[in-house]
Formats: structure tokens, C-alpha cells, sequence
């Protein structure tokens, strides 16, 4: 991956400012206009051009965190068990669309969950999603898999299956906005999620309303985990069915926010639903979440699967650090 080459239109500026104060005084002083002054006294310029962003592949180089231990240990990860047990030879893998707020998004989630530990007044200890130990924001996601674990001689076979399923042109790009705050307990694991429900809004297909680009994603997940014996996700919610029984997934896309180990009650949901209901949250409701790819995670190796209108897969290839453009 090439470096990030940034615009570089201040350094004619800069070497101005450099020549100006290198001539004599008397050549100086012939200079006129004040507005040569101010544009290289950095005091008397308010605004600097902003950095550009960094690509999009970027942030997949880093998705894994620095592995502390060689073995898995608990009181690393906050009390947290994995859900499936590392063994050599196996790749922890998940499908899921990533989403990163904005710097008003991400503050506004944070004011929401000091709201809510308030309202817990302590019953409950809750650990954030949103911010990393050293104060950086976190991306959240939606989960398309279940946790999967692949042999060394599946991985490979599994991504290219469901890249070219999911890049097939079936699910074109589509918005999604959050519409609700509730808990979400876990079948895999022994936590609680506090979660922002979301819903597909309208888009290329026929079905609105009914979250249907999620749930064509979501099957075609399903599918290939299947194939290759893996668990599913929204048990349903298979590639070849499309019944009444997707009901229940159809409703059950989320974010997680927050986790706890405890198991909220039914006066906390209630506490919570009341929390959403009673804050004015027309700016959360109103967010539109675009997206336009799908994350394959194997190990700690991102793929980035572009959705398309149609024609050929839309598989991004895996980006590594020192990778030639």
C-alpha cells in the first residue's frame, strides 16, 4: 500500500515566508501589503487547511489489537471469555458491516451512555464500545455471522465464496438509520449487549421497509458458513428460504454500544426504553449510515467486499502494511 501523499500547496508559501526572512532588512521593508505579513505570521492565518482523510483501507491494517498473550486470558480482556476457544490451526473469522460515526456522531452516543449508566445508578457495570484505552474512537458494526473458527485449509475457500456471493451485484449499496435502544442478550456468551436497533431505509429494493438488503446479506452469510459447517447466525435465516419465519431477524440487526456481564432485568429494559423515549433523539434517529461494502475478518486479516449495481464480484483484495499499490 502506497503512502498517503498530501496536498502540498502551502510549500510555496512556506519558501516565501523562508526568502523573506533570509533578504536584508532594506529589501524587506520595500516589500509592502500586510498581507504578505500575516500569510507567513501562522498567528494571523485562523485557518489551516484540514489533513485529508485517510483511505478507507487504511483502518483495516490496524483492526486487530496487539496481542498480549499467547494464550487466552481473561483478565486481559475485562473478565471476557472468547466465544470460541483459540486453537492452533483455526481462524477466528466474522462477517459484518462496519460503521464508523463521526466525531458529532460519536459524541452524541457518548452523552447517551453516561445518560444511561446514570440511570443505572450503579446496579450495573458497563463497558463501552466506543472508545479505545488510549482515548481513540472505536468503529462499531453489524454483525452478518456468527463468531466462525475456519481451518487453515478453509479460510481461503470460505472468503472466496462469500466475497463473490456478497459482491455478486444481488445487494446494491443502501442506507440504514438506528430506531431504537434496547439490551441484547447473547447466545454465544455470557454477556449483555446495550444495542442500537437498525432498519434499512427504502433503497434499489422492491421489499422496503422490511430490511431486505440486510436480510439478502445476511443469508448469503449464512449460506456460506453452512457450506462449511459453521454455526448460523438468526438460526432462519438461510440462503434458500424466504418465509414468515425470518421474521424474527428480520428485527434483530443491531449495534452494540456497550456490554455488561449482568443480565438487565425487566425494570432496566423498561428504565432504558424510557431513557430513549424521554431524551431528545431525533438527531439519532434521523442519522443516515451508509454502506457500500461488507468486512470479512480471518484472523486479523480484513477483506473489504464492495457491493455493487451488478456485473463482476466487487471483492477488494486483503490490504497488508507494506502492500505495492
Amino acid at each position: 500500500m502506497a503512502l498517503v501523499n498530501y496536498s502540498s500547496s502551502l510549500d510555496g508559501e512556506d519558501q516565501d515566508c523562508a526568502t523573506t526572512h533570509d533578504e536584508p532588512a532594506s529589501k524587506r521593508q520595500k516589500r509592502t501589503g500586510a498581507s504578505e505579513a500575516s500569510a507567513c505570521d501562522g498567528a494571523a492565518t485562523p485557518q489551516q487547511p484540514s489533513m485529508p482523510p485517510l483511505p478507507s483501507e487504511f483502518h483495516d491494517l490496524y483492526a486487530a489489537t496487539v496481542r498480549q498473550s499467547t494464550v487466552d486470558d481473561p483478565a486481559l480482556h475485562q473478565g471476557r471469555k472468547r466465544q470460541v476457544p483459540h486453537i492452533v490451526g483455526q481462524w477466528p473469522s466474522h462477517v459484518y458491516i462496519e460503521w464508523r460515526p463521526s466525531y458529532e456522531q460519536h459524541a452524541i452516543l457518548t452523552r447517551l451512555l453516561a445518560k444511561v449508566e446514570e440511570t443505572l445508578d450503579g446496579e450495573i457495570e458497563l463497558h463501552q464500545f466506543m472508545t479505545s484505552d488510549l482515548g481513540a474512537p472505536l468503529p462499531l458494526h453489524v454483525s452478518l455471522s456468527r463468531p466462525l473458527s475456519l481451518s487453515t485449509t478453509e479460510k481461503d475457500d470460505f472468503l472466496q465464496r462469500v466475497s463473490e456471493s456478497l459482491g455478486s451485484g444481488a445487494v446494491p449499496p443502501f442506507i440504514m438509520q438506528p430506531h431504537s435502544l434496547a439490551w441484547f442478550t447473547s447466545p454465544d456468551s455470557n454477556r449483555s449487549f446495550l444495542v442500537l436497533g437498525v432498519a434499512t431505509t427504502g433503497g434499489d429494493s422492491d421489499d422496503e421497509g422490511d430490511n431486505a438488503p440486510l436480510m439478502k446479506l445476511l443469508r448469503k452469510s449464512n449460506a456460506a458458513a453452512a457450506r462449511f459447517g459453521q454455526p448460523l447466525l438468526y438460526q432462519h435465516a438461510r440462503d434458500d428460504e424466504d418465509d414468515d419465519e425470518d421474521d424474527e431477524a428480520r428485527t434483530a440487526f443491531h449495534v452494540s454500544i456497550a456490554w455488561t456481564f449482568a443480565r438487565p432485568g425487566q425494570d432496566i429494559s423498561q428504565a432504558t426504553l424510557d431513557l430513549f423515549q424521554r431524551l431528545p433523539l431525533d438527531e439519532v434517529m434521523a442519522w443516515r449510515i451508509a454502506v457500500d461494502s461488507v468486512k470479512v475478518k480471518i484472523g486479523n486479516v480484513v477483506t473489504s467486499v464492495a457491493l455493487s449495481r451488478g456485473g463482476a464480484p466487487g471483492r477488494d483484495r486483503a490490504r497488508f502494511l507494506f502492500d505495492e499499490t
